[in-house]
């Protein structure tokens, strides 16, 4: 889970490894899939609101990994913040993750 907090706003990002089933795939994303992957979905809370979900879906094919998926849902969970939170997000994520 990632807190900021930038003036009087405080941003939350909290992260979630799961299996996803076809109807919450596409609800989420728009895209049809025929069976169960595994996602990762981020979600961004604004001063206690939620204001964006992120979904990264992984393909059969490929091998699941956590890092991947958190940055790939992390870009469409906070693309509703201004530029200022977005770069907060960015730069406490990749502290806390050691880049």
């Amino acid at each position: 889970m990632l807190r900021i907090t930038q003036g009087s706003d405080e941003v939350e990002v909290r992260f979630d490894h799961k299996w996803c089933d076809e109807v919450e795939i596409e609800g989420l994303t728009g895209i049809y899939v025929e069976d169960e992957r595994r996602c990762t979905m981020a979600t961004t809370m604004l001063n206690g609101n939620v204001v964006g979900k992120g979904l990264a879906v992984c393909h059969p094919g490929d091998n699941f990994c956590r890092s991947t998926g958190r940055k790939n849902a992390l870009i469409y969970a906070i693309c509703e913040l201004s530029k200022e939170l977005r770069t907060a997000v960015w730069e406490e994520y990749e502290a806390q993750m050691g880049f």
